[in-house]
């Protein structure tokens, strides 16, 4: 997959977030479809990723019949909320970062080559990425999104990362394992007896695309 660049100039910290997620949602959305555990009927998910020279861009769209967020202090145990989850590897990198999110935009993230083996990102980093939360209720099921403006100072075990020449391997996730009905939702398929999202084998190789998806600029407040 190709991620594709998204070229921004003259827009407000505060405004970044709303601009990048109307954006986002003229493109095609990747589902997050696969249940390799058990499934739940009641959960569907999908994603859009792009990036710009400072930030990755990610946004998710999910219905499910439960919602939570009770945690919100960073480097909590989002994913026992309503999660969102992105796991990224970049350059060969036999150790990767993964990012977690409750549907309020609060974060979880580490780095490391497994499972038990990970290191906290500090909580001044995960300050500083941007997010929005939508949320609508259609019946029986409640619909959310959540954009996210990750800057590539969160990925502070690699200096000088220049995302417009990196390779990356990522898998992105929804779940909510302290839920009434407990669900793993992947991108890319994983082959495991038990829930893990922890297997770096299963992440897909993609690229930092050098095409335009849009070329956003704001003068005096507004966008043009």
């Amino acid at each position: 997959m190709e991620i594709p660049a998204i070229y921004i100039d003259h827009i407000e910290d505060y405004r970044l977030c709303d601009i990048i997620s109307g954006e986002l949602d003229s493109h095609k959305a990747n589902a997050i479809s696969n249940s390799p555990w058990f499934s739940n009927n009641d959960v569907s998910a999908s994603f859009v990723l792009a990036y710009s020279g400072d930030y990755i861009f990610l946004k998710y769209y999910v219905t499910e019949g439960n919602t939570q967020a009770l945690h919100n202090r960073f480097n909590e145990p989002v994913y026992n909320d309503s999660c969102v989850e992105l796991f990224i590897a970049f350059d060969n990198d036999e150790k990767y970062y993964n990012l977690e999110f409750n549907c309020t935009g609060n974060s979880l993230a580490q780095y490391g080559s497994g499972k038990d083996d990970r290191t906290f990102i500090p909580a001044a980093l995960l300050k500083q990425i941007k997010h929005q939360t939508t949320v609508s209720n259609k019946d029986t099921a409640i619909s959310w999104t959540l954009t996210l403006c990750i800057p590539k100072a969160v990925f502070c075990f690699h200096k000088g990362l220049n995302l417009a020449k990196a390779n990356a391997k990522i898998n992105v996730y929804k779940c909510g394992d302290g839920l009434p009905q407990p669900h793993y939702l992947c991108w890319n398929n994983i082959e495991s007896a038990e829930p893990n999202f922890h297997l770096s084998d299963f992440f897909k190789e993609v690229s930092f695309g050098k095409s335009q998806l849009i070329s956003v600029q704001i003068y005096h407040g507004r966008k043009q």
